[in-house]
């Protein structure tokens, strides 16, 4: 077979972590799941990304005893901090146990349970449960395509792709997981057009650098852009700024009962939106604005300030959120001249 050009979308599959005895064993993980007749009495959960945490509520909520271990400190390690606290707060108080620095040494089956083996807070702990949710990340599918024999180069995340999506073999384009660059559904979908533009079209297309996520829990967690920390990190502290609004402010969060949430918006010092986060029931639906605020340069005021939205609406909140980042801008001179009046007077 010939062809003037070569698109790749091999996707990927769920990946395991290198413990003694996992591979040996039958594990579930988001591909196998959904065949279950059943569910379990118990359920182990390694990993407290998006699937890990999506299948845990889930579960808990269907009768399930679910543990999630986690080895790093916090779940939703790329989401916004404080969201993910509140939203660990809300699992636990559903009853989702969730273990944090757990680090896993072996696994195994004693009788007709599963077994982790591990160490937690410099203790050796024994988990048991009936089965056992590998959601641990995604690995690329190239192992066997030989990319070498054309000249593409990989590295650890996939196939290596410039921003048209372009491999080091010219006539050949990878979009989706296997090239490693955003690991979601509609981010494949878009880089598979933009690969298919670049190769018959005229004009190239640049893929997108910023991409939203949401992570469908309930209340749901959205993303989009940089997060506080990221932000500082890149652009200084000092030219940073957070603003942050209450999911209890908003009418329509009251009526439905649904007031645990928080829109939180980092712009630079020129309002500049730099990344949003959203937990909320429709923070899916509502990180669609900062998603194109992000991608277009809009600032946070006056662009959303001026915004009217639709009441009453969760999304009524984000022009909530501007008035107040407005309200603070035009606060900040007026105080700042009481303090030289307050200063004067002081002296006279």
């Amino acid at each position: 077979m010939t062809a003037k050009y070569a698109l790749v979308c091999t996707g990927s599959r769920p990946a395991a972590p290198p413990v003694e005895g996992l591979a040996e064993m039958d594990y579930l993980t988001s591909e196998n799941m959904f065949e279950l007749e059943r569910a379990p009495r118990s359920l182990l959960i390694i990993g407290g990304g998006p699937i890990g945490i999506e299948m845990a509520q889930a579960m808990n909520r269907l009768g399930v005893k679910t543990n999630v271990l986690q080895r790093a400190a916090r779940i939703l390690e790329r989401d916004e901090p404080t969201l993910a606290g509140i939203l660990l707060e809300r699992l636990r108080t559903e009853g989702v146990e969730v273990q944090l620095g757990a680090e896993l040494v072996s696994a195994g089956q004693e009788g007709g349970e599963k077994v982790l083996r591990g160490r937690l807070g410099g203790e050796d702990v024994t988990w048991r449960a009936d089965e056992i949710l590998v959601a641990a990340g995604r690995t690329p599918n190239i192992e066997a395509l030989r990319l070498e024999s054309a000249g593409v180069r990989t590295g650890p995340r996939g196939i290596m792709v410039d921003d048209k999506l372009k491999t080091s073999a010219r006539w050949v384009y990878a979009a989706g997981d296997c090239a490693g660059r955003f690991l979601f559904t509609h981010s494949a979908g878009a880089e598979a057009v933009t690969a298919l533009r670049n190769m018959f079209f005229p004009g190239a297309a640049s893929a997108a650098k910023t991409v939203p996520w949401t992570t469908f829990t309930d209340p749901e967690l959205a993303h989009v852009g940089m997060t506080a920390d990221e932000a500082r990190t890149r652009i200084g502290d000092d030219n940073v700024c957070v603003y942050e609004w209450e999911l209890g402010h908003s009418d329509r969060a009251r009526a439905e009962a649904a007031t645990e949430g928080r829109i939180i918006a980092i712009t630079d010092s020129k309002f500049k939106v730099l990344g949003a986060h959203i937990l909320a029931p429709a923070a899916g639906e509502m990180i669609a604005q900062f998603t194109l605020a992000v991608n277009r340069g809009f600032r946070l005021t006056p662009d959303f300030g001026n915004l009217v939205q639709v009441y009453p609406t969760f999304s009524t909140s984000i022009s909530q959120l501007a008035a107040e980042a407005t309200y603070g801008q035009l606060q900040k001179p007026f105080l700042l001249t009481l303090r030289r009046i307050n200063s004067f007077l002081s002296r006279t």
